[in-house]
């Protein structure tokens, strides 16, 4: 994970200084630099709060999602051609059919 570059990459798109992150989190621009250099990991709270503030998940700030909202999985994952076609039949659906889907395969696998 680069916490740091992300969370710097994210202020900077926003046109943040550190010290504007900093008044907003209520905590130092040297603690920002330190985040951005990684030579601090702020903590779940905090994440959860730049998160607040960037408009982004968790999962962003942290690397685990891509700015489309697509999760990041571990590259070593390969995934079957059934598992595939999945997917790309569930990208075709609207949310509220996404959810029912999620719903019925939930149901199926408990």
């Amino acid at each position: 994970m680069n916490i740091g570059k992300n969370i710097r990459d994210i202020r900077i798109s926003l046109g943040k200084t550190q010290k504007d992150l900093a008044d907003i989190l209520a905590t130092s621009q040297s603690t920002i630099g330190k985040y951005e250099r990684e030579e601090l990991e702020p903590n779940l709270h905090i994440i959860v709060k730049m998160a607040d503030v960037f408009n982004c998940s968790v999962d962003y700030i942290l690397g685990r999602e891509s700015e489309d909202g697509a999760i990041l999985v571990n590259s070593n994952d390969t995934y079957t051609s059934e598992e595939q076609n999945l997917i790309k039949q569930f990208r075709k659906l609207s949310k509220r059919q996404q959810i029912s889907v999620l719903g019925i395969i939930s149901e199926l696998a408990s």
